[in-house]
């Protein structure tokens, strides 16, 4: 079920803890307020972190490549990347 709990850590939407389950909708949700462009994916892990993303979304996150995003379109692409791999 969205947004319930397992080890006291809130998983994301059909994420259930398993990164490759971690939803481009939830990764946008967890991103919500972030200013484009992104400089690493560093920036978008501590941005999520802040708004309190779950495990699935943070692993996502740390597997992207190492660049500047410059739009949601950006990460959208590299959700797409991580899925498919």
């Amino acid at each position: 079920m969205a947004g319930t709990s397992e080890g006291g850590r809130k998983t994301s939407e059909g994420g259930r803890g398993d990164p490759h389950k971690a939803s481009p909708a939830a990764i946008e949700r967890y991103l919500k307020g972030i200013d484009f462009p992104v400089k690493s994916k560093n920036d978008l892990v501590t941005h999520a972190k802040k708004n309190g993303a779950p495990d699935d979304v943070i692993y996502v996150l740390e597997h992207f490549e190492d660049k500047e995003y410059h739009s949601p379109i950006d990460v959208a692409k590299e959700v797409g990347n991580q899925s498919s791999s």
